[in-house]
């Protein structure tokens, strides 16, 4: 009996042969399916598409780096590629993965990322990319899932992060991995456990690893480098950015000036191996920092709220904020720095409290924005900080709440603060790093600040936190406040005179989007400093009251006012 013309494709998907579809086959079809099963490179070449949105379905050109990487592939069983960002990793990954689907048989591919929205989106890719083969070379549909796919030749591709039971009890005879480097090492040593003895209880599986560069003490790091060193059965591949045609010298300049960081360029780009465990700022220029410790000018609230400097209405402010539960652990800090001068910053107040609830200390957020102006204020959303965010936009309506969007890095207006996603954080880092450690050019009072600087170090994953047994606090309500700086926010609030040779601001003025507001300060608060007292500033009335008595300007001058 013939089959039936809707039996002939996968829950009738033309784009899906079904288990049983049968071909009438041309001689040129026989030679393709030939070529293509026998060599990797003409499938790359001629089969395998994209969807470009402008163009539609088109032929992706290989690069040369990535036409070796594929050779590397197809003659070794265990490749570790370090590969600069944006140089195609992924693609060789879907190609090597498809190709292996779908020309051998009773094959069971693994994708395996750090995180799984990663490893979805790599097999949306692989999904694509198999949906628009011709119908002839496929294999037909099994099961066809958004994490996993079954084909008729006894192949399937499956995904799964890095945890301890990532494959564990399967069969696997080929495992790709996305960005080992990045996967702390507790988690990658249970994950190995699980995974390697599925992989080399075969002669012929293999194992592909491809990642950017985090430091050196991961394993990631290892794998390369005894490959490299011929210590190892794993053979080490490089992909570097100047192999991608059109990338040349002046990518480079506005590739750090888009990041911000010559320092984030090495690593994610020149592919190197920046050591972990280094501190914030060289050890040297603790000196330099520690002489800029001042006593408060005013201190308040039993020493939470210390304050260097008056408000200056002629000056320019951020405020940066991180929230704690109020438990007394954490602590709740804002600091306040005077960017009027950006080759001349300085830290003018800082408050400081392990104990205020986050509904109060919304409260205290707003009452002291409005000491200085109510200036662009960025507050981490993470946990309780959305509760601040929320009171102070919903409560006190208070207009410069900065967002930022941890994916694009731009203004995401539905959701206020910025949420302190690990490559938020990361950026975050390098543009403090940019301002504090190259330029030199931020003057710190608090040694409270200084001491947990000193404490701020990269983690063997490559994140930045505070050592064991310190806090970071202070740090990262730091980070907030410079992020207001970073080329995605600064021209909404301010605008940009001139910008320096790595695209920062270099000379700014504030923008007429923000409208200074200063309200109470000292009139606000009693000062607990015993031997400060405050000065009323030299302001001059004409008194005009001619009525008998007592006038307005009688008790002005009891505190200390002039009359012209």
């Amino acid at each position: 009996m013939p089959i039936k013309q809707e039996d002939k494709y996968y829950l009738g998907n033309r784009n899906l042969p079904a288990a049983n579809m049968e071909f009438e086959w041309t001689p040129k079809m026989v030679r393709e399916l030939k070529k293509t099963r026998q060599n990797l490179l003409y499938f790359a070449e001629n089969f395998f598409f994209i969807v470009n949105l402008d163009k539609g379905k088109m032929k992706i050109p290989l690069y040369a780096s990535q036409k070796r990487v594929l050779r590397s592939l197809r003659d070794n069983r265990f490749v570790a590629c370090l590969a600069s960002r944006q140089t195609g990793k992924t693609t060789m990954m879907t190609i090597y993965s498809l190709w292996v689907a779908c020309f051998q048989e009773d094959q069971r591919i693994l994708v395996v990322a750090n995180k799984e929205q990663t490893a979805i989106n790599i097999f949306s890719r692989i999904r694509t990319a198999y949906e628009m083969l011709p119908n002839y070379l496929k294999p037909g549909v099994i099961e066809y899932g958004k994490t996993s796919m079954k084909l008729a030749n006894g192949s399937s591709i499956g995904i799964s992060t890095t945890s301890s039971d990532a494959g564990r009890g399967d069969a696997c005879n080929v495992l790709v991995l996305d960005e080992l480097a990045f996967i702390p090492n507790n988690l990658v040593d249970a994950f190995w456990k699980s995974v390697y003895p599925i992989i080399s209880s075969s002669k012929k599986s293999k194992i592909f690893i491809a990642s950017t560069p985090n430091g050196t003490d991961n394993f990631f790091y290892k794998l390369y480098m005894d490959g490299l060193n011929k210590k190892s059965n794993w053979y080490a591949e490089k992909m570097m950015w100047y192999e991608i045609p059109g990338r040349d010298e002046k990518w480079k300049r506005e590739t750090i000036q888009s990041i911000g960081s010559e320092e984030a360029f090495r690593q994610e780009f020149d592919c190197e191996f920046i050591e972990s465990g280094d501190t914030f700022i060289d050890e040297e220029y603790f000196f330099k920092l520690e002489s800029g410790i001042q006593d408060p000018k005013h201190i308040f609230e039993d020493g939470a709220y210390k304050v260097w400097e008056e408000p200056d209405i002629n000056s320019i402010y951020t405020i940066g904020v991180d929230v704690a539960e109020g438990v007394g652990k954490n602590s709740s800090v804002i600091q306040i720095l005077d960017i009027t001068d950006l080759t001349n910053i300085k830290q003018v107040a800082e408050y400081c409290s392990n104990t205020i609830n986050p509904y109060e200390f919304a409260t205290k957020v707003h009452d002291i924005c409005e000491h200085w102006g109510s200036p662009p204020v960025l507050i981490e959303r993470n946990n309780s900080g959305a509760q601040v965010v929320d009171l102070l936009y919903q409560n006190y309506r208070y207009p410069n709440i900065v967002s930022y969007s941890p994916r694009t890095g731009k203004f995401k207006f539905d959701r206020m603060g910025v949420y302190a996603h690990t490559n938020t954080k990361y950026k975050g880092v390098m543009n403090m790093r940019y301002w504090v450690h190259e330029l030199k050019c931020i003057i710190f009072r608090s040694k409270e600040t200084i001491q947990e600087l000193k404490a701020f170090q990269r983690k063997p994953n490559g994140t930045w936190c505070a050592k064991p047994g310190y806090d970071d606090d202070r740090v990262m309500s730091l980070i907030w406040s410079l992020m207001i700086l970073d080329s995605a926010l600064v021209q909404r609030y301010y605008d940009v005179i001139e910008l320096d040779d790595n695209g920062k601001p270099k000379n700014i003025i504030l923008s007429e989007f923000v409208h200074q507001n200063f309200k109470g300060f000292l009139n606000d608060y009693k000062t607990e400093n015993a031997s400060d007292t405050w000065e009323p500033p030299n302001v001059v009335f004409q008194d005009i009251n001619n009525s008998e008595g007592p006038s307005e300007m009688d008790d002005l001058v009891a505190q200390g006012w002039e009359v012209l």
